[in-house]
């Protein structure tokens, strides 16, 4: 655990959203749904998060106010605050939920969702930066460096609950290569730790703007009531180029050779991506 919290604090810096009463809250437009924000490690669900559809009218964006340090006890007690929530603001809601705000999600689907009286058909669940993530989340992949031990691990496979999955290619945390053994697939994993794609100098998990949840990009595969989606468009250049001091036609000719032998340390049920037009 201590590997991931301290991995956790170089990604997101030390501002932490304390927890805090239930907030009042506004009902969103006809057709709309109360979208129930739970921030990740440190700091705030950023804005832009899924292209920030989610965020638009006529929804209307309630925080769930937990205390956002790493920890099974602040996880769980932001599940307990997001169960009084589901209860307290009615209508449709979608909970929405980035790496440890993701977990909170899980913690809520695997100790409540089970008995839960909250009715499946008025709440949907928007994971991203998973690290319980059942497909390649590192806290299912052995020797990662990743444990979720927060009373278990993501969510239960017959969830009467939609849940949406989604991970963006390299995301340290949530695409993690099946094959550790790959030393280009570590490698690039732990460049994506410090960088993204293209020009992108922050970590793969720490921006998810481009990605949208119901792109047609996108690779999906369900799994009884839940998606999981590996989110359009593909990184690229690979976090390992990114992070080389080369010449852009040199960046393109590293990719092109190392891709495929960082993808062969993958078994995602999604596929994988194209490379965009270069």
């Amino acid at each position: 655990m201590k590997i991931l919290h301290v991995a956790l604090a170089l990604l997101f810096g030390m501002s932490a959203a304390v927890s805090a009463p239930i907030p009042a809250a506004a009902a969103p437009g006809p057709g709309g749904a109360t979208v129930l924000t739970l921030a990740p490690a440190f700091g705030p669900l950023d804005g832009n998060w899924l292209r920030g559809e989610l965020f638009a009218a006529p929804n209307e964006v309630v925080k769930v106010p937990y205390n956002n340090f790493p920890g099974a006890t602040n996880t769980n007690k932001g599940a307990d605050k997001l169960n009084e929530m589901l209860h307290s603001i009615p209508g449709t809601k979608i909970v929405a939920g980035h790496s440890q705000g993701a977990q909170v999600a899980d913690a809520w689907l695997r100790r409540y969702g089970p008995t839960s009286d909250v009715d499946p058909a008025t709440v949907t669940f928007v994971m991203t930066g998973d690290l319980e993530s059942k497909y390649n989340g590192c806290a299912n992949v052995p020797g990662s460096g990743c444990v979720a031990a927060y009373g278990g691990n993501g969510f239960p496979d017959d969830t009467p609950y939609t849940v949406k999955v989604i991970a963006r290619q390299y995301d340290y945390f949530a695409d993690c290569p099946n094959d550790l053994s790959n030393a280009d697939a570590k490698k690039n994993r732990s460049a994506a730790s410090l960088v993204g794609g293209k020009g992108e100098l922050k970590p793969v998990h720490n921006d998810y703007s481009k990605i949208g949840l119901n792109d047609p990009a996108n690779k999906t595969f369900v799994e009884g009531n839940a998606t999981y989606i590996l989110g359009a468009p593909a990184t690229y250049f690979l976090p390992m180029v990114t992070q080389q001091w080369t010449p852009n036609s040199q960046k393109i000719g590293d990719d092109a050779r190392l891709r495929p032998i960082v993808e062969s340390a993958y078994t995602r049920p999604m596929g994988t991506l194209p490379i965009p037009a270069t």
